[in-house]
């Protein structure tokens, strides 16, 4: 994955910041690779879980379940040395590293408890390069597990695509319906590998009793031309320099570029160059 990152491509996480969080830190992130006022520690906490989820996928492969115990020495890990490369980073007035470490422990715990893949995973962090028609540079990605699926109705195993995800509290009916990253996962995986699969999200509550919920859904080729047109978009967009600050978006409190936000109204000019991530 990152020998792919260092040509120019677009990536879920980009298309999600420029669509539905901010142009502007789309901007300052992607196009000018500012260095950030803050790291809100949600990111090195929820890239560390990801990690240490990964070697539980890694060893359930191979038939084991590591312990709650390994699986938080992993995370501690992960977490210290994230928090080391970060600039700035931020924690909330009423947490510290040793709180966050006790709910890592928690939530852990829970995965391990609901853990239900083992013989049936086929890869774990597998990434992926797929041109886009309408695109110039690719879509790039990692699939954090492919797993079969046998169905009452199907003598073939059908691939499920599995992202895990940290979250405040348990998703809303019809989230993972609209969510963009299993559209253009699903999208990615049948152009690379010509099947269609299915997509879940396992997402873990931070909260004093984390919960582990298995949430399915699936793509049609119509949601694939529709993500094809949204990636085209994009990059028109972002080549003709249109960058709009959202005044009024979710993530303002926690923006990594708050401060130079409220002085971009005097960056016309490097606003208005041309360029793609």
């Amino acid at each position: 994955l990152e020998q792919l990152r260092e040509v120019p491509h677009f990536s879920f996480s980009a298309l999600n910041t420029y669509l539905n969080i901010c142009q502007l830190q789309y901007y300052y992130r992607y196009v000018a690779k500012a260095e950030p006022e803050q790291t809100p520690v949600a990111l090195p906490f929820g890239s560390a879980f990801h990690s240490a989820l990964s070697e539980q996928a890694q060893a359930a492969k191979r038939g084991k379940l590591l312990s709650t115990e390994e699986l938080l020495e992993a995370f501690r890990v992960y977490f210290g040395a994230n928090c080391d490369s970060s600039p700035n980073v931020t924690f909330k007035e009423d947490e510290g590293m040793d709180d966050l470490i006790a709910t890592a422990a928690r939530m852990l715990e829970a995965v391990t408890k609901e853990w239900q893949d083992y013989w049936n995973i086929e890869a774990v962090a597998l990434p992926f390069r797929v041109d886009v028609p309408g695109c110039d540079v690719p879509l790039i990605g990692e699939i954090d597990m492919v797993i079969t699926e046998s169905t009452p109705f199907d003598d073939h195993p059908v691939p499920c695509l599995v992202d895990f995800k940290t979250a405040g509290r348990m998703w809303p009916d019809g989230k993972a319906d609209k969510d963009l990253q299993a559209t253009a996962y699903c999208y990615a995986f049948e152009r690379e590998y010509g099947q269609r699969p299915s997509f879940r999200f396992d997402v873990i509550t931070k909260t004093k009793k984390p919960t582990v919920s298995h949430i399915h859904t699936y793509r049609e080729p119509d949601d694939y031309a529709r993500l094809e047109y949204l990636i085209a978009s994009v990059q028109r967009a972002v080549s003709a320099g249109v960058f709009l600050p959202s005044e009024t978006s979710f993530a303002c409190s926690g923006c990594p570029y708050a401060n130079r936000c409220q002085e971009c109204h005097h960056e016309t000019n490097a606003l208005n160059r041309k360029a793609v991530a």
